[in-house]
């Protein structure tokens, strides 16, 4: 009698003990998480009023700017004209020519990658990518778009067009200081290339006339059309329907420039005559 007693007992305890757990549990979590409301609304309040600055999650800090310039640049580009893509083009076979040689100057050959006309320093691609990731427009100068994704070294492939380092006062401009390498050493002239490279391509070829014409050069490294086609473009390269987005639905590339097989009438014909041939030596026994 005793010993049912006592286990009696021992369940009575054992559930005023959960329950008295349960129910300080309970009022407990009520507690924090009305604690830690009120801390939400004092931190969002403090920020409204300037005083402290919202937390931001890593994906915001990795994307988006710090530190007290970091509304600057928004304030730029809202300063900047925007692109008028339906404004009408009025070009002419003189400013087209004057455009090709502009871009020629810039390019040790045709397809080559095009010099830097201005400072650069070595901190990497994102000082190249505030402009010419989607290209901008500020006064007179014009930061065309990359025609290219971009990549992580910019000054690997586009050079300088001026030479950075210091020289010797009446040096030529092919020479380099010998004290920036070594004194001992002697000024080093620096080799011209022998190199020739393909001659510019002109005007697309046209299937009958009215018909889009074909790209006259490589599509390699060039795939947005828009960065010397588009609205930041030179007068006389510049399209008349910058609103597109595919171009080459309509601009067929160039299978030769591509290194693609073109098709002739010739060519096909001998295809043809070799076809039965071939079949019957591959059944012969």
């Amino acid at each position: 009698m005793s010993e049912r007693r006592g286990w009696h007992l021992g369940v009575a305890l054992s559930l005023a003990v959960a329950g008295i757990g349960l129910w300080a549990g309970v009022r407990g979590t009520g507690r924090e998480v009305q604690a830690k409301a009120s801390a939400r609304a004092a931190v969002a309040s403090a920020a409204v009023a300037g005083e402290v600055g919202e937390s931001r999650s890593y994906s915001d800090l990795r994307r988006g700017m710090t530190g007290p310039n970091a509304e600057l640049p928004a304030r730029w580009w809202a300063a900047l004209p925007d692109a008028e893509l339906f404004a009408p083009v009025v070009q002419s076979a003189a400013d087209r020519e004057a455009a090709l040689t502009r871009r020629a100057a810039r390019r040790a050959f045709d397809g080559a990658p095009p010099t830097v006309p201005h400072a650069v320093d070595q901190l990497g691609a994102p000082a190249c990518l505030r402009c010419h990731e989607r290209g901008v427009k500020i006064a007179q100068l014009v930061a065309p778009r990359m025609s290219h994704p971009p990549m992580g070294s910019c000054v690997q492939c586009h050079v300088a067009s001026e030479d950075p380092r210091r020289r010797e006062p009446g040096a030529p401009a092919t020479q380099r200081a010998a004290t920036e390498v070594a004194p001992s050493l002697p000024l080093q002239e620096v080799a011209d290339s022998a190199f020739v490279g393909l001659p510019a391509p002109g005007r697309g070829e046209r299937a009958w006339p009215g018909a889009p014409p074909t790209i006259p050069h490589t599509t390699w490294m060039r795939e947005r059309c828009d960065s010397c086609h588009g609205v930041w473009g030179a007068s006389g390269l510049r399209s008349t329907h910058p609103w597109r987005q595919s171009c080459t639905q309509c601009h067929a590339p160039a299978a030769a420039l591509d290194q693609r097989p073109v098709w002739s009438p010739a060519g096909a014909a001998a295809t043809a005559a070799a076809a039965p041939r071939a079949s019957t030596s591959a059944g012969a026994p």
